[in-house]
């Protein structure tokens, strides 16, 4: 069982739903984000009463931000997923991404400035771009057009990376929504990580 579901363990989210025993490919979910991590996501935990919600969520997470095909690079990949949870304010991914931007950039204070407010941290002006493309993608995709996408190609940036990018964005806003929706817990330990 994970730590999550320990005795006297804080509750996961707002839901009020029996424990249940992973299954074998739950488990095996559950096992490789603590290999990778240290520990399991709340977010996780909280939805192990519908297995293949874990399942699909987590290879839908792979397939978009694990990709090798990808060109973005993991610091940008990593803004993108922070710009799109701080704007919805899903607390477990925010303290989560924060986690791994320090991790992957060694730079806590500049993560702590794009987690107020990316628009006052020093960007490049691709990594603006891509920030401003996640925010629209979050805030109003019906309003986005041609001319968005334009400005990242005038960035470099190739039409595999827009995809990719966009399918980061609309990730997140995924498990965002779920998350925030049944009140998932943020994690302790992604909050005290690379600091």
């Amino acid at each position: 069982m994970t730590d999550a579901l320990s005795a006297g363990a804080p509750a996961v989210s707002w839901l009020d739903l029996p424990a249940a025993a992973p299954s074998d490919a739950v488990q095996a979910v559950l096992d490789r984000t603590k290999e990778k991590l240290g520990y399991v996501r709340t977010g996780q935990t909280a939805l192990l009463a519908r297995p293949e919600l874990v399942l699909a969520q987590d290879a839908l997470s792979r397939a978009v931000n694990a990709n090798p095909a990808s060109t973005l690079s993991p610091k940008e990949r990593e803004l993108i997923a922070l710009v799109v949870s701080s704007e919805n304010r899903c607390e477990p991914c925010v303290l989560g991404h924060a986690s791994a931007l320090r991790g992957i950039t060694g730079d806590a204070f500049w993560v702590e400035r794009v987690q107020v407010n990316y628009r006052h941290a020093p960007l490049s002006t691709r990594e603006r771009a891509l920030a401003d493309y996640a925010l629209a993608i979050t805030r109003a995709p019906g309003a986005i057009e041609p001319a968005d996408l334009d400005r990242l190609r005038a960035e470099g940036l190739g039409e595999a990376e827009i995809l990719d990018a966009a399918a980061i964005a609309a990730y997140f806003n995924f498990s965002n929504r779920i998350n925030s929706a049944i009140g998932v817990a943020p994690n302790p330990e992604a909050y005290a990580a690379h600091r």
